[in-house]
């Protein structure tokens, strides 16, 4: 693989209540009491409205760096999330577009031909009483053109730094209603009497479901997803509704149930670059056995859960869990002659996904290179430095 550029983090002058919040956040993370990826990007985003408030800015440029240096230490409590350096990314996109209009009010200004020096009237106190008229009009010219570079230098970052914190307020907006705005499109995907399946719990596969369930009756088969069970969960959100009739079953039952099965759908916690999904343990087994049957496959993620990256390596943004819901430690005899491995994820490649749902509307997995570049344009390239140690 190339050598690629390291970004090295920098030490800044936060204030005494920003290093505590970041600092809390950190210490949350690494503990797994940000768990949910809504929560997870929020927070991020939040985490850099409180930053860049409190920075004097001094020029783009810094902005770029604090980024940078903030987002090294939030990748590093969390190495393996992928939504914290989406929202980076993100931001880092944002700054680069707003810088660009800074350049152009800069370079407007700097382009324009000054004033020629007033005869008429100069200013008190700028001239001398060796220095004849026209001397004090042009020092009077110069001095007022200084004094005009310092405030538009002034008016344009000031605008600047408040244009980003009114995009991260949009964000976060966007975000806390992201549900709702993909489950708006559930009646297009959903008919009545229609069988369909999902795996494990997902909030966002939940309010899709029950979006579709407020004008037609359908059934839904729940996979348990063993050992953590969170089907049960997923079974007794959508029971709430009557228009639901809901069946959990085993994960070994996935392949012969899903001959009647009229599609499936699922959640994950982040789509790759080339439109595989990271998501829960036991999606890859749903996703092949619908593939098998020629089962539609839908996906409903959040563009904040696009991630700009390829799989090279499956298991890279992979956890692995205490293996002993599988296998108890007081089977001890056993325990002492094999080797358990508990994955929280599965990697579905993309040839397994038939379509990607998002709050824009359906998406082909050959269509996400043009989402990824409207979303991080240029500032996916930071995903060179972010991992590297």
């Amino acid at each position: 693989m190339p050598n690629r550029p390291t970004m090295q983090p920098q030490a800044y002058p936060f204030s005494r209540e920003i290093t505590k919040y970041i600092d809390n956040f950190v210490t949350r993370l690494r503990r797994g009491q940000v768990v949910e990826s809504k929560d997870i990007a929020i927070e991020t985003a939040s985490l850099m409205r409180h930053v860049i408030s409190d920075t004097s800015l001094e020029s783009v440029d810094m902005l770029v760096d604090l980024i940078k240096a903030v987002g090294r230490r939030l990748v590093e409590a969390l190495p393996r999330e992928l939504l914290i350096v989406n929202a980076f990314c993100w931001l880092l996109h944002v700054v680069r577009e707003e810088s660009e209009s800074v350049e152009f009010v800069e370079d407007a200004w700097a382009s324009g031909k000054p004033q020629p020096p007033s005869a008429a009237s100069p200013a008190r106190g700028a001239e001398t009483p060796g220095m004849g008229v026209a001397q004090a009009g042009a020092l009077r010219t110069l001095t007022e053109q200084l004094a005009s570079r310092l405030d538009v230098e002034t008016m344009t970052l000031m605008g600047f730094k408040k244009n980003i914190l009114n995009e991260i307020n949009e964000y976060i907006l966007e975000l806390e209603n992201i549900e709702d705005a993909i489950a708006k499109n559930a009646l297009e995907y959903i008919h009545s009497n229609e069988i369909v399946l999902t795996c494990g719990r997902s909030l966002t596969v939940a309010k899709f479901l029950l979006k579709a369930a407020a004008k037609r009756k359908f059934h839904v088969i729940v996979t348990e997803c063993a050992p953590t069970y969170a089907g049960h969960e997923q079974a007794r959100a959508l029971a709430a509704s009557p228009n639901i009739d809901v069946v959990v079953i085993p994960d070994s039952a996935v392949f012969a149930i899903m001959s009647r099965v009229n599609k499936v759908i699922l959640g994950t916690r982040a789509v790759m670059a080339n439109g595989g999904l990271i998501a829960i343990a036991g999606t890859h087994m749903v996703a092949a056995a619908a593939r098998h049957h020629a089962t539609q496959v839908v996906v409903c993620a959040g563009p904040y859960k696009h991630s700009p990256w390829f799989p090279f390596n499956d298991d890279r943004f992979n956890s692995l869990v205490s293996p002993d819901a599988v296998l108890p430690y007081r089977e001890g005899d056993l325990v002492n002659n094999v080797d358990v491995i508990s994955p929280c994820y599965d990697y579905v490649p993309p040839e397994l996904v038939d379509i990607f749902v998002d709050s824009m509307g359906g998406h082909l997995p050959s269509y996400l290179y043009r989402l990824l570049q409207e979303n991080y344009g240029d500032a996916k390239d930071l995903a060179w430095n972010v991992y590297d140690s």
